[in-house]
């Protein structure tokens, strides 16, 4: 469990990184594609809050305005820094 909860906590903060990134550069495709890759991490984890947003981004990033994809990424990244958090209050509890 220790290796799954690693592996999230050092692929999340980067794929957040370039999602903050493709937010401001307002890179639709590139939102998709990162946002994509994070859907087995998110999974495993049970980070369902996010599932409805990340499918809608997968099917509807080019037809939905600016102003929602920028929202639903928003809400995206809020979310997964809280997760997080989250994940390093569990290392620090069961594995310190």
């Amino acid at each position: 469990m220790k290796k799954y909860i690693l592996q999230f906590q050092e692929l999340i903060p980067e794929r957040l990184l370039l999602l903050k990134e493709a937010l401001q550069t307002k890179n639709r495709v590139q939102i998709r594609q990162i946002t994509h890759k994070m859907i087995p991490q998110l999974q495993f984890f049970g980070v369902r809050e996010i599932s409805v947003p990340i499918s809608r981004l997968e099917y509807e990033y080019m037809s939905m305005s600016m102003e929602e994809l920028e929202g639903i990424v928003s809400h995206i990244i809020s979310t997964l820094e809280r997760a997080l958090d989250e994940v390093s209050k569990i290392l620090k509890e069961r594995f310190d």
